[in-house]
């Protein structure tokens, strides 16, 4: 007697099945490393633009926004850039951008 082997289609659509979960797990990976990795770029052009406030407001130059990777980052500077002679100012610059903000605080001072 002949007996042919093969797949039946139950296997085979339990193989099908499982194909599928598998795609979507990649996928959702896939998917929340490149939220995770856009997140850390925004968060790392948020750190430029206050470091870089802080930079410009020691110059006398005092900035505005920037441009990080294609995002405009607001920047935002409280405290005198430029504090009386013999005398420190605390300057505390904000970067925000996509509804996330970044602040860095440091101490200015004058010694003409």
């Amino acid at each position: 007697m002949l007996r042919i082997k093969g797949f039946t289609l139950i296997e085979t659509l339990i193989a099908v099945l499982i194909a599928a979960i598998l795609a979507g797990i990649i996928t959702g990976v896939l998917t929340s490393f490149s939220f995770k990795t856009s997140d850390r770029i925004l968060i790392s052009c948020l750190v430029e633009g206050a470091s870089s406030g802080i930079s410009a407001c020691k110059g006398g130059k005092p900035l505005e926004s920037i441009e990080c990777g294609g995002i405009p980052v607001e920047i935002t500077i409280e405290g005198e850039c430029r504090p009386i002679s013999g005398t420190c100012s605390d300057v505390t610059v904000t970067a925000k951008a996509k509804e996330m903000n970044f602040s860095l605080t440091d101490r200015i001072c004058n010694f003409d």
